[in-house]
């Protein structure tokens, strides 16, 4: 209540006939500070009016570092949420907290962007769908890196069928050397190592480009073989009693039509990494994701093989923050969804595949066993 009277924010303004939807932020680690506060900031009828960190000095410090005025300082997010005029809740913490803070939020009648992965286990995807629905709310994950312009060309081409029926895909989240050490990502805290941290993403693009939402099975093997090999890393070396997570890990899912995707992980492999990517083929004609903004694409016409480099680059002039910079396209859409101009681009119900197939492949590597949906 304190933190409210502080804020000073006083009624809802509208700008024309739109009134500004006000969202707080629960979770004031890099991903708030790199994606969420920079693209609410930037969304003309949005308002970020909370911070929530058990840790008060980190909202502290982004109330600082990005000079925010009229802002609710909050170390206990049941508090936060007793604020009937907060419209939106971004959810950023670790992924074994993603479940029962959603649901929370969903529960104080709060519309829900989470990160991702949606959660650690399908259950629990389950049970925030349930409560979504039963609360008649907006629920959202944050898999902002289908608005890449390359994701989004990789999308328009399969949509038209260029490339036939696919029928297999690989998903790419590989680093030369990127393992993250900071924070929880490698004392097991976060839900596990490279399939719950680095996955998500490319096999969220993998499966949204197939549109093939229905996994039969899968088989993987996970490894920590590079745990006591920090050289070379971009971000610096680590405490190997801390490594308690994979660094790479290698999976084949057979989906219910037949199609196989391959996984492919690692923070740190002896390989050129191709992170966040994803390679389609198709009974026409196949494609694949060549470095920043390029797709190629690959088949046979007029009897002769043929490869085309498409470049979905910006042509304008490169600016600090681009009208659909992914995180910026995230907070607009969901937004706009809120208020029934468009559907949620990122469903939960896709979501929930995602973390169903990380899922299988943590039991399967346990269980040295094909693990079956």
């Amino acid at each position: 209540a304190s933190a409210k009277k502080k804020s000073g924010r006083g009624k809802k303004i509208a700008i024309g006939v739109v009134a500004v939807v006000l969202v707080a932020l629960i979770g004031c680690g890099w991903i708030g500070e790199d994606k969420h506060i920079p693209s609410l900031l930037a969304t003309p009828d949005v308002k970020l009016v909370a911070l929530c960190d058990i840790r008060r000095e980190k909202a502290e410090r982004l109330v600082e570092l990005f000079q925010l005025e009229n802002v609710a300082v909050y170390t206990d997010y049941h508090e936060m949420l007793k604020d009937p005029d907060i419209d939106i809740v971004h959810i950023a913490v670790p992924n074994i907290l993603h479940c029962q803070l959603t649901c929370d939020a969903l529960e104080a009648g709060k519309h829900v962007l989470c990160e991702k992965p949606m959660a650690t286990t399908k259950a629990e995807c389950e049970k925030m769908i349930e409560t979504a629905k039963r609360m008649d709310r907006k629920l959202t994950i944050g898999y902002q890196w289908r608005y890449r312009p390359e994701a989004l060309k990789v999308k328009a081409i399969c949509d038209s069928g260029k490339l036939g029926d696919i029928y297999y895909a690989k998903a790419n989240a590989t680093r030369y050397r990127g393992v993250p050490a900071w924070g929880d990502y490698l004392n097991g805290k976060n839900g596990g190592g490279v399939y719950i941290d680095g996955v998500p993403h490319a096999l969220d693009l993998t499966l949204w480009a197939m549109n093939n939402y229905e996994p039969a099975s899968v088989k993987a093997n996970l490894y920590d073989k590079m745990k006591d090999r920090p050289e070379g890393c971009i971000w610096g070396g680590w405490d190997q009693e801390e490594f308690q997570v994979e660094d790479s890990g290698f999976a084949i899912v057979t989906m219910k039509n037949g199609a196989t995707i391959y996984i492919e992980a690692s923070w740190s492999l002896n390989m050129l990494g191709e992170d966040m990517k994803t390679t389609l083929c198709g009974t026409e004609a196949g494609l694949d994701m060549q470095g920043d903004h390029q797709v190629r694409i690959n088949g046979i016409a007029y009897g002769k093989p043929y490869v085309t480099a498409l470049d979905t680059s910006d042509p304008m002039p490169p600016f600090s923050l681009k009208s659909m910079a992914p995180g910026l396209a995230e907070v607009r859409n969901f937004v706009d969804a809120i208020r029934g101009k468009q559907e949620v681009f990122v469903k939960p119900e896709q979501a929930l595949v995602v973390t169903q197939i990380i899922e299988g492949v943590y039991q399967s590597a346990k269980t040295g066993k094909e693990v079956f949906f």
